[in-house]
């Protein structure tokens, strides 16, 4: 290998080996209190939910000042609960006026069409960048961005949590169920959240020793702590027996249309 081509693979190996390990958040557990934004957040989803007009919102999240936004989101329980539900909340709202947008996925996730604080973000930006902490979209949970945008590290969440995945809704039919995630319970919410999503996808054949997952848990599996991780969180959730180590099969993934999957 020539000297670049070294250096390159050195730089993602390093990145790789600091992203080992579960990824899961420290949130503060007493004196949590939600925002105003929390508070809009919340409101667009139980609109949606109910079929009403979102725009009123949309319109004040677009003219907040970004400075106002990183003022008041000071706290990862804060900044996750919010834009995780944002992420669910525009998915529904962009889709439903124009679902055609989801045949094709790539542009679609890519696109800047969420306006906030006078920032156009898409909805990879706020996944990749903000949720999972500047992650490079194709680096598997293992790569960080080298140089993210400055707007992005100002609103990012401190820690990674593989959990997310279990609340990010895109749209499809295979996607985890739209939930209200709030500051002052995110941490119950997302235990639930993964607990509800992992039993009734995963499947384990205890005669052959194998386990089927989600495919959430290959594409980010660095989030998830590669296999290893996969197995221990599996045993955690007393999906599988703890004395096993099954290998893993990944399910197929549905990518139907479906937005109207809200969790009872």
């Amino acid at each position: 290998m020539n000297i670049v081509t070294n250096l390159i693979f050195t730089l993602v190996f390093t990145l790789g080996m600091v992203s080992c390990g579960v990824k899961k958040a420290n949130y503060l557990q007493s004196k949590v209190t939600g925002t105003s934004y929390n508070k809009l957040s919340e409101e667009m989803l139980i609109k949606l939910k109910e079929g009403k007009s979102v725009k009123d919102i949309q319109d004040k999240l677009a003219k907040t000042k970004q400075d106002e936004l990183i003022k008041k989101l000071v706290n990862d329980n804060q900044r996750m609960a919010f834009w995780i539900n944002i992420y669910n909340a525009y998915i529904i709202a962009i889709l439903k006026e124009q679902p055609d947008k989801f045949k094709d996925r790539s542009d679609f996730f890519t696109a800047k069409q969420i306006r906030i604080a006078e920032h156009d973000f898409s909805f990879d930006d706020i996944e990749n960048g903000i949720i999972r902490k500047s992650q490079f979209k194709f680096g598997l949970g293992y790569i960080s961005k080298i140089f993210p945008p400055k707007i992005e590290q100002e609103l990012r969440v401190s820690e990674r949590d593989y959990r997310i995945h279990f609340a990010l809704n895109c749209g499809a039919k295979s996607c985890p169920p739209v939930r209200i995630y709030k500051a002052e319970t995110l941490d119950k919410q997302l235990q639930e959240a993964t607990r509800s999503y992992l039993t009734e996808v995963v499947k384990y054949q205890s005669s052959e020793n194998k386990v089927m997952v989600s495919p959430l848990m290959s594409w980010f599996r660095g989030d998830f702590g590669g296999k290893t991780g996969v197995l221990k969180i599996l045993k955690d959730f007393k999906l599988i027996p703890q004395d096993k180590k099954p290998p893993i099969n990944y399910a197929d993934y549905s990518w139907e249309l479906d937005i109207n999957n809200y969790a009872e």
